[in-house]
């Protein structure tokens, strides 16, 4: 018997007898737990099915956890090993392609053997299903696959996945996945890999084998066994195999933690099908282990159940995330994003009643009782967490979701639930999926990829000849001329400055041009910040406290020492090229990159009709961190003759501030004295 086996190995071994347990929400695989929506049952409808779960730990580590049933006429092998994300790293995909390699010497060597099964294998673990009366000997023959470090099967693997890459990876659901990964996790991060031709060329059979004897530590791994009764446990021939693998050193994972939008961002790819494929999600700093999480998944049943389509929480121990997917026409799918906004914030304005987290509770657990009468759907809970599946092996499901609260399901949905940061994917026809994008983010926030999933300039071509500087020349042209904006000696701006949250603030610039710019900013007549602008250096007054001007900030204001600051490229060190043009709903748009030692500055968009600045990008790091910045120009007026934007909106971390000015005395006369200091 499995009991007597181990404990003669001098192993230390737990045997309880359980009823049948999976949480519904969470249909794993290797990588991430992946939920999917559950069919409408009660509680009756899931009849218990009584098994016994026995687990031990290996001398070198390994556990191994026997779950067997009556009612089990099949068998499943589940394993899973320490991840070690920081190698993977080093390559994109070596880690699927010893995966792939292993499968495929898993196949060759059953070929003439008459076994009857089949397995997933990932860079994580695998998962084998069969027939229950041949599992020992198509078991032992998984196992000694991943004890020998396969590699010889590299070179037709890595042929064929080339010569099948086209058609596997532009499937518009893949590209969509593909896509979103990358820009969740980053390409720094092995979620958000790119697995491309050129970069499996690149790799070799080394590289494979290497990778094997890297991430597989049997002193961090688990190895389930589900199936009937009657075979008495782990077969002895595994044990054989498994029991004198080597302990390996554990490593812990380095990888960098992606950031996250503050607001929706979109991406677009063109697609020659005939609906829009949507996904979308966004990041959680939660663990699985978390207390949170069970309260969140709860939640995420309810979330399910209002549409139609895909939805998903991944649970992971390096990054959960929360998914969603979607296959329709444009509008039907701008739609059902909108469904799932509003669903989720719903979620955060108002807690459940007790009686509605109740039946929550019970769906979960009576979806949970039926899945669990298939070892596979056994073994992956088990690997996925041991904790929920003993809490409904003892039926201790109620014990176990008791402490969730109502007002425990409104504080998880505060805490991760992010609807209007949501990272979404478009892939259809360019029209229906620009609507989609556009739909839920602004221009400044919507990015374009290739059907490879890597991306690509949005803008498109220019005539030929136009140059950046006859594109700023038109500006100041549709403006007044050029000239006359040459021949001004000074400025003065005088109009007020809306913070979020209704503050409004008094706003004056002036600025004698080569000599010195101030703008100050006052509330009910007392000063609050003021700064002044030499050539080559500046000042910044908070609350009347001098402090020097960092050069980095300096050269974001030294604009205001030229009347013509886009014009003034050689006195700032700038570049400008034209790098192409953009379709906006209001119309095409001229595209300007200002860059400074190799380094883009600011990205500016004229139109094309007007000639006049529309709005302008920058991205920088600010004292907290990595910075976007959008202005908007808006509001042109006549001063003695000059056009003048009027209304500038910026939106800095999304923080917007809106400047509107009253009026603008071009050749004003401005105190020179003001401009000088010590």
């Amino acid at each position: 018997m499995f009991t007597t086996l181990f404990m003669n190995r001098g192993m230390i071994v737990l045997k309880r007898s359980a009823c049948c347990f999976a949480f519904s929400l969470l249909t794993l695989t290797s990588v991430h737990g992946q939920k999917s929506r559950p069919a409408q049952t009660t509680q009756e409808e899931a009849p218990a099915a009584s098994i016994d779960v026995v687990t031990a730990n290996t001398a070198n580590g390994l556990q191994l956890v026997n779950i067997a049933a009556d009612s089990y006429t099949s068998a499943a092998l589940a394993m899973d090993w320490t991840f070690k994300p920081a190698l993977e790293l080093q390559r994109a995909g070596i880690g699927k392609a010893w995966a792939r390699v292993l499968a495929e010497q898993w196949k060759s060597d059953t070929i003439g053997t008459g076994l009857k099964f089949s397995w997933v294998v990932t860079p994580t673990g695998f998962q084998g299903y069969g027939d229950a009366a041949t599992a020992a000997e198509w078991g032992a023959l998984m196992l000694k696959g991943l004890r020998a470090s396969p590699g010889s099967e590299w070179p037709n693997v890595q042929a064929d996945w080339i010569a099948n890459w086209d058609s596997t990876y532009h499937v518009p659901s893949k590209i969509a996945q593909r896509v979103l990964q990358a820009e969740m996790f980053s390409l720094r991060h092995p979620y958000g890999e790119r697995e491309l031709p050129a970069t499996l060329s690149a790799i070799s059979q080394a590289d494979v084998q290497n990778h094997a004897a890297l991430y597989w530590h049997p002193n961090n791994g688990r190895l389930v066994f589900a199936g009937p009764s009657e075979q008495g446990g782990i077969p002895t021939n595994w044990i054989d195999i498994i029991e004198d693998w080597p302990v390996r050193e554990l490593q812990k994972p380095a990888i960098p933690p992606p950031g996250k939008p503050r607001q929706n961002k979109a991406f677009i790819v063109e697609s020659a099908s005939d609906s829009v494929y949507i996904a979308a999600g966004h990041l959680m700093r939660l663990k699985p282990s978390h207390p949170d999480a069970l309260p969140l998944l709860l939640l995420a049943e309810h979330l399910a159940s209002t549409s139609d389509d895909s939805f998903a929480v991944v649970l992971d121990p390096l990054m959960s995330s929360i998914g969603f997917n979607a296959n329709r026409s444009a509008s039907a799918a701008s739609a059902a994003v909108r469904s799932l906004q509003s669903a989720m914030a719903a979620a955060t304005q108002s807690a459940p009643t007790v009686e509605t987290l109740e039946k929550w509770k019970n769906a979960a657990h009576a979806r949970t009782l039926m899945d669990l009468q298939r070892p596979l759907a056994a073994a992956r809970l088990y690997l996925r967490d041991a904790d929920w599946f003993y809490a409904a092996a003892d039926t201790a499901w109620e014990v176990f979701t008791a402490p969730v609260r109502p007002n425990d399901i409104q504080r998880v949905a505060i805490n991760y639930l992010r609807p209007n940061q949501l990272q979404l994917v478009a892939v259809g026809p360019v029209d229906a999926a620009r609507a989609v994008a556009e739909a839920f983010a602004t221009s400044q926030h919507i990015e374009w990829y290739d059907v490879n999933g890597e991306p690509k300039p949005p803008f498109g071509p220019v005539p030929d000849g136009l140059t950046a500087l006859e594109v700023i020349r038109s500006h100041y042209d549709a403006c007044g001329g050029v000239q006359e904006f040459a021949a001004l000696n000074s400025c003065r701006r005088t109009g007020t400055m809306e913070a979020g949250g209704g503050m409004v603030m008094n706003l004056e610039s002036e600025e004698i041009y080569g000599t010195g710019h101030r703008t100050s900013i006052a509330i009910d007549g007392q000063q609050m910040m003021e700064q002044l602008i030499q050539p080559g250096k500046g000042l910044s007054f908070k609350l009347g406290k001098p402090q020097p001007m960092p050069k980095a900030e300096y050269l974001r204001h030294e604009g205001g020492l030229y009347a013509m600051e886009l014009l003034a490229l050689t006195e700032r060190n700038l570049i400008a090229e034209l790098v192409g043009s953009y379709q906006q709903l209001e119309g095409q748009e001229w595209v300007v990159d200002l860059s400074r030692e190799g380094v883009l500055v600011q990205r500016l968009f004229f139109n094309t009709d007007t000639h006049l600045l529309t709005r302008s990008e920058e991205h920088r790091r600010g004292p907290t961190g990595p910075m976007e910045v959008f202005i908007e120009y808006n509001g042109y007026k006549a001063f003695d003759g000059l056009l003048y934007a009027t209304r500038i909106t910026r939106q800095t971390n999304n923080q917007r501030m809106v400047t509107t000015l009253e009026e603008v005395q071009p050749d004003a006369r401005v105190n020179r004295n003001q401009f000088e200091w010590e």
